[in-house]
């Protein structure tokens, strides 16, 4: 509802500056009889007006001096898109060697944790053969 309200306060501000701005329009609305002919009277000028606006807009955007800032905002633009391109690159290249490092020593204690459990694999594999190899020895029995 707050929108809304502030929606018709800014159109009712700008009909009454465009009311004050504009003589001929007043004294029209002056000799108007109803108000639909009051309307159709502001929505004539409106339109004139309106197209009048537009053309102005259209050579003010068309003119060298317009044409000539944006073309620096472009090149503006253009340059900090750069510039952040080039900072991300260096971050990521950044993250990408403390990656390297990470993983190299990820990789050498993988190697060492592996050593380490062949091993004692190994070991076991060692001890487990010797029981089972190992003969036992057979008491003689008497008769």
């Amino acid at each position: 509802m707050k929108k809304f309200s502030l929606l018709v306060g800014a159109l009712g501000g700008a009909t009454a500056g465009y009311l004050l701005s504009n003589k001929k329009l007043r004294d029209d609305l002056s000799k108007c009889k109803d108000p639909e002919d009051a309307a159709k009277l502001l929505g004539k000028h409106l339109q004139r007006d309106g197209k009048k606006l537009a053309k102005h807009v259209q050579e003010f955007v068309d003119s060298e001096d317009v044409q000539k800032n944006i073309n620096k905002a472009k090149k503006f633009t253009q340059k900090k898109v750069d510039e952040a391109k080039k900072e991300i690159k260096d971050l990521v290249g950044e993250g990408k060697s403390q990656a390297k490092k990470v993983a190299k020593k990820g990789a050498s204690k993988a190697k060492k944790a592996v050593k380490k459990g062949a091993a004692k694999a190994k070991k076991a594999v060692t001890h487990t053969k010797k029981k089972v190899t190992k003969p036992k020895k057979k008491t003689a029995k008497k008769k």
